[in-house]
């Protein structure tokens, strides 16, 4: 597949931990895959010019929702206005919390995904807020070889402009221009092929709103950012991150895609698995390993559960415990978790035997792949990440 090429080519973005979902669907509005074709119309940008104003609320390039700018307030006598023209090379894709149409890819934020997979949150239960952005970020991709795709803090609202407010974090680099950082910010992880360095291969850096990388803030909403990271780019590559700050997005191309395992071939491993008739040690039954996780209220005698502490599997026992106590189930050695299939290609860095499994949320994918995925810290809420540096 090569993408923006021929239309049924693509790149993709995808969205990780909804892997348990099918990412061509919807479910109650929640995609986990979006994928990248070149539009039939460019609709790219370019800056343009850049000027500065005492009062920008009844400036025409406001005002104006054919022109995409970007306003920098600096105090309340003096904006910066960043306007950008139309550019024929490249489309512009926008991410973002919001539904409205300028959004093309709507990502909803991690536990909002996991309530629409198993309803966890209860009728009582208060939801947390989100903490991603209504527009998160914005994609730049050359519509001509090599295609090359960039992301950019913050995307175009309905009038086609980007507002930072006097508290936003802000400045004006070396070359007069000014830029500036989101709220929770957009951080990005570029893909190391050595990977026996750690501290290099889990390294985040936070994108700018002109595109720039810089180091990251402590906590992450700060005023004061980064330095900036010299002989780091915007360019996306064959497996980088993008975090929004409550969800992350896992970038493709087409190169890399073809030459990963497909769904075709997940699923015949699975099928062997199952094949082989796996036995419950315990009550002698046969287990069978399930595509999807059921449910927390339902049980049955066939879902294989692994202990976390020493890796053995057979089927659920209450051990003393009602069935109530599922998701918080303790053995006597252990805790629990149910085993799936981890049916995302996109994330599997090849279909060898599927021997391991993620913890906590328990999909089986190749030792391979789950120790890479095991390296990279996930970021976590607004000043950590998971597993904690």
């Amino acid at each position: 597949m090569e993408a923006f090429v021929k239309c049924n080519n693509s790149e993709c973005l995808t969205q990780p931990r909804y892997n348990n979902i099918d990412g061509t669907d919807h479910v109650n509005g929640c995609r986990s895959r979006f994928e990248l074709f070149r539009r039939a119309h460019p609709n790219g940008i370019t800056k343009s010019r850049q000027y500065t104003v005492k009062d920008s609320k009844n400036l025409p390039a406001v005002r104006n929702r054919s022109q995409h700018s970007v306003t920098y307030t600096l105090s309340r006598k003096e904006t910066v206005i960043v306007e950008y023209a139309k550019d024929e090379k490249t489309d512009m894709f926008q991410i973002g919390r919001s539904s409205e149409q300028q959004i093309d890819f709507m990502v909803v934020d991690t536990w909002l995904g996991r309530s629409f997979v198993n309803n966890s949150f209860g009728p009582q239960e208060k939801l947390p807020p989100s903490t991603i952005s209504r527009y998160a970020c914005r994609l730049l991709i050359d519509r001509s070889p090599a295609y090359t795709a960039r992301v950019f803090a913050a995307g175009f609202d309905s009038s086609r402009n980007i507002f930072l407010g006097e508290r936003a974090t802000k400045w004006v680099k070396k070359s007069g221009e000014t830029d500036g950082l989101t709220t929770n910010g957009i951080l990005i992880l570029h893909p190391q092929k050595d990977s026996s360095n750690d501290s290099q291969f889990c390294k985040w850096y936070e994108v700018s709103v002109d595109g720039e990388i810089y180091s990251l803030r402590k906590p992450r909403s700060s005023t004061e950012r980064g330095d900036k990271v010299e002989g780091e780019a915007n360019i996306l590559q064959d497996g980088t991150l993008i975090d929004l700050c409550g969800a992350t997005l896992l970038y493709r191309t087409a190169f890399g895609l073809a030459n990963s395992p497909t769904l075709k071939d997940l699923e015949h491993c699975l099928q062997l698995l199952n094949d082989g008739r796996p036995q419950c040690p315990v009550s002698f039954n046969t287990l069978i390993i399930p595509k999807q996780k059921a449910s927390v209220t339902t049980i049955t005698e066939t879902q294989p559960y692994v202990y976390i502490s020493c890796g053995h599997v057979q089927g659920y026992h209450t051990w003393g415990h009602s069935c109530n106590d599922v998701p918080k189930h303790v053995c006597p050695s252990s805790e629990i978790v149910q085993l799936c299939m981890g049916m995302e290609p996109c994330f599997h860095l090849d279909s060898e035997s599927f021997e391991y499994a993620f913890l906590p949320c328990g999909h089986m994918a190749s030792k391979r792949t789950v120790s890479y995925w095991s390296k990279i810290p996930m970021p976590h809420g607004t000043d950590s990440f998971y597993p904690k540096f």
